[in-house]
């Protein structure tokens, strides 16, 4: 996954933009964009990173990405659906359900 910079986007400016009545779609849209990026960087592991980009980016099937990384497909399944509960836990904080 490529390296965007965060800097300018604090944690308290998320909750206000998200929380803000009158906030178009779009804006919340690339807020959410912006926060799902951040969580991956920030808050998954190296491996759910990996797994994400192989199946998300690059279009890889469950049995390529177990073949590439030397685990068994179910594991590629598991850690994929962790990865998806810690982005949905942290993505239900800012109330984006």
């Amino acid at each position: 996954m490529k390296n965007i910079s965060f800097d300018y986007l604090f944690e308290s400016d998320i909750a206000k933009i998200v929380k803000k009545e009158g906030t178009s779609n779009a804006i919340k849209i690339e807020t959410l964009k912006r926060m799902v990026a951040l969580i991956i960087k920030q808050e998954l592991t190296p491996r759910q990173r990996t797994i994400l980009e192989l199946y998300f980016v690059r279009g890889l099937k469950y049995f390529q990405i177990a073949k590439i990384l030397n685990i068994s497909k179910s594991s590629v399944s598991r850690t994929k659906k962790r990865a998806f509960n810690t982005i949905y836990k942290i993505l239900r904080y800012y109330n984006f359900k």
